[in-house]
């Protein structure tokens, strides 16, 4: 198991302030990033004396704690609680943008006029481990991760206030319903895993569902905050590592998926997984003689 306390970083992918640069003694770690490729999975860890919330605002990840796994796509909310054990289980880091941050509940301060059980730590207690976010909830949370980390001690202090601001309306956000898919989306969804197996049209997969392209891209994106087609490629991606590990060969695979070559598809492997198909299938037989052995 691994311990991770966050230390500054400031580079165009990743970004992580400390309480040194916030000035705010319960916020270890506050970060953003933005993946354009897939990464190694995230190994176990805990953060000590802190839980942790992770705001996916664009794409999707998967998550694992208490022994469940999770799966995420955009405005979705994720929370390991209080030194719990999390990770991205046996699966890369995706290829997403998200906001997180780390908080030791035990150092909150109590707002004025709260008593002792402050609603505001309680609250954040009982977060579900995964509800859904919003737009007004990402913009808030950018403009306090940059006023947090401006030199000018006013929009430090505005920072301040907009965070905790995010934290009442985290709380909020977790008591309300997530809504379900349309029927619409549900049923291009249902239409895209029953011809996972050859090209995948989005004009055809809008008319399944009724809708015109441009409104079927519109609408699948604003209700599952990824495209259609990265949902496609995601599918398609996950159903070739089944294939791999059952000893297909990478060109046979590429062509019963569908796709155009076996180039293009090893590209698109690479980039959802971060490794190359033969990569990915000589890892996994390794694994498994490894775990034969043991």
């Amino acid at each position: 198991m691994i311990t991770i306390v966050d230390s500054f970083c400031w580079t165009s992918q990743r970004k992580i302030l400390t309480s040194r640069e916030t000035g705010l003694a319960f916020l270890p770690a506050f970060g953003m990033q933005r993946s354009t490729r897939a990464g190694l999975p995230l190994a176990p860890h805990v953060h000590p004396g802190c839980m942790e919330i992770v705001f996916l605002t664009k794409g999707f990840q998967i998550y694992e704690a208490g022994n469940q796994l999770f799966s995420l796509s955009g405005h979705d909310i994720f929370v390991s609680y209080t030194e719990e054990p999390h990770s991205s289980g046996n699966y890369p880091e995706n290829i997403c943008d998200i906001l997180w941050f780390q908080l030791n509940l035990s150092l909150i301060p109590c707002p004025p006029g709260e008593k002792q059980s402050a609603l505001l730590t309680s609250g954040l207690k009982n977060l579900p481990r995964t509800f859904r976010g919003n737009s007004a909830l990402e913009s808030q949370l950018t403009e306090a991760f940059f006023a947090l980390a401006s030199e000018d001690p006013l929009s430090r202090a505005l920072g301040r206030q907009l965070f905790l601001c995010c934290l009442y309306r985290i709380i909020q956000l977790s008591k309300e319903m997530k809504l379900p898919e349309t029927d619409q989306i549900s049923e291009a969804i249902g239409y895209i895993h029953e011809h996972l197996y050859g090209p995948i049209s989005l004009e055809e997969t809008a008319a399944s569902c009724g809708l015109s392209l441009s409104r079927f891209k519109a609408k699948f994106k604003e209700e599952t905050g990824i495209t259609p087609r990265t949902f496609i490629n995601y599918l398609k991606v996950e159903q070739a590592k089944q294939m791999l590990q059952k000893q297909e060969a990478i060109t046979d695979v590429s062509v019963r998926l569908g796709f155009d070559t076996p180039n293009y598809f090893s590209t698109l492997f690479k980039k959802y997984t971060g490794q190359s198909p033969s990569r990915y299938r000589s890892c996994f037989q390794r694994e498994n003689r490894k775990k034969f052995k043991d």
